[in-house]
């Protein structure tokens, strides 16, 4: 229990400080590789930001994102509907590039 507390609680402490800025939001959320990683996903936290309306963190196909699964997985079953993700005007519109 304390790991999973610290890891969650790294979230916002580490990702808005160390990272990459893939969109253009305003704030100073970053996203994370490693807590990408250790936090199930809520680590691309810019992700995040600039699309808090999504269920899928890890836009990216290498940005692994366990809790997304999870969510496609009840999609399936017929448990989750109407699940948002970002649409690609949307993310041309929001991308710092």
């Amino acid at each position: 229990m304390v790991i999973s507390h610290h890891i969650t609680f790294l979230v916002n402490s580490v990702c808005h400080t160390w990272g990459q800025k893939p969109w253009k939001t305003k704030d100073l959320s970053k996203n994370n590789w490693l807590i990408g990683l250790l936090a199930f996903g809520e680590g691309w936290h810019n992700n995040h930001h600039a699309f808090e309306f999504s269920a899928r963190h890890g836009l990216e196909w290498w940005q692994i994102d366990q809790t997304w699964y999870v969510v496609k997985l009840l999609e399936y079953v017929g448990l989750a509907t109407d699940v948002k993700v970002p649409t690609l005007i949307q993310k041309q519109r929001m991308s710092s590039t």
